[in-house]
């Protein structure tokens, strides 16, 4: 799989945003401030700069996330439930479930999950 047929649209992409609203070390950290915008927003710009993806979304269980969200222009289509949302969850369980909600709202099947997680700010497209 290369770039130039991912900008061919020959596969259905839905990116994914992790971002829990519980945080032990910092709190609210995801939408605390990094260089003068939320942590989150960092990667919803890189996201919004990438053509070829069909549909972003943030999964979280947090209101205040998902209102920084909506206003930055990405979709947060539902709420992740509180057992997807600890300290000891693997991504795959929280990746499965925005999957499997994404397919039923977009009523649509994607080809490639890409995950980008919010602690990352500094990633180039």
């Amino acid at each position: 799989m290369t770039i130039k047929s991912l900008r061919n649209k020959k596969y259905s992409i839905l990116a994914i945003i992790p971002a829990r609203g519980g945080s032990k070390g910092i709190k609210d950290k995801n939408v605390r401030p990094v260089n003068g915008i939320p942590l989150i927003c960092h990667t919803i710009r890189l996201l919004k700069s990438i053509k070829f993806i069909d549909n972003s979304i943030v999964s979280t269980d947090s209101e205040k996330i998902k209102k920084v969200s909506i206003k930055n222009g990405i979709e947060v289509p539902f709420l992740r439930p509180k057992y997807l949302s600890g300290d000891n969850v693997a991504d795959m369980p929280v990746l499965q479930h925005a999957l499997k909600n994404c397919e039923a709202h977009y009523k649509k099947k994607f080809d490639i999950i890409l995950m980008l997680q919010p602690t990352s700010p500094m990633r180039k497209k």
